[in-house]
């Protein structure tokens, strides 16, 4: 999907694109536009990659935390409370913290900083999901996860810019980073489940060793 972006699209537009796609976001959008091993002469000028990189990944925030906030609201329904009982499971601890006891402001520094964190898994997506299961007005919740994301592209944006030559380098860490989190998670994931397949078979043989005692 990467490939295809960079080799269809204008830089600024490829930048926008590449911020919106979960995982990936300002993360490796913003090193990429500045990237003249991928874009030559066409290369963005650090602010613009910053502004590009910013706007695309804030982009799918707000629509994230009304679906998610329009999910959980709903009442009954297969899909949702399957998709409500998985997303509470995995993100119960940073749920706690957001719906347990305390001021709003230290909620939402919680929030802006779990979001600030230049790491896979942590961005703009994830933010917008724990905040649209959580109880925090969405509008809070999108001034949190913006001056998060703001934060985190300038971290960004200052390792590309203070390290000669770094920018091909950041980029490489980045696109490394994402692919062994995405890995972890999905051998955490396929984990999970196949533990919950072997749970149901020992308990189905317990009922059965069961029935046949009692007969």
């Amino acid at each position: 999907m990467l490939e295809f972006i960079v080799d269809n699209f204008p830089v600024f537009l490829a930048v926008i694109l590449v911020a919106m796609i979960p995982t990936l976001e300002s993360k490796i959008a913003l090193p990429l536009g500045l990237s003249y091993a991928v874009w030559g002469e066409g290369t963005l000028s650090p602010f613009l990659s910053f502004l590009c990189a910013y706007v695309g990944s804030m982009i799918p925030c707000i629509i994230v935390l009304l679906i998610v906030r329009k999910i959980k609201n709903k009442t009954s329904g297969f899909v949702q409370d399957k998709f409500l009982s998985r997303m509470q499971e995995k993100y119960r601890k940073k749920l706690e913290v957001l719906g347990g006891k305390g001021k709003t402001f230290y909620k939402l520094s919680a929030l802006c900083f779990f979001v600030a964190v230049p790491l896979p898994l942590t961005g703009v997506y994830t933010g917008s999901l724990i905040a649209g299961l959580s109880n925090l007005k969405i509008w809070q919740s999108f001034i949190a996860i913006a001056i998060g994301e703001l934060i985190s592209c300038l971290v960004i944006f200052l390792l590309c810019t203070i390290f000669e030559n770094s920018v091909g380098y950041i980029l490489l860490v980045s696109l490394i980073l994402v692919a062994v989190f995405v890995l972890f998670d999905l051998i955490f994931i396929f984990r999970k489940q196949h533990g919950r397949k072997h749970k149901k078979v020992i308990e189905i043989h317990e009922d059965d060793v069961f029935k046949v005692d009692f007969e």
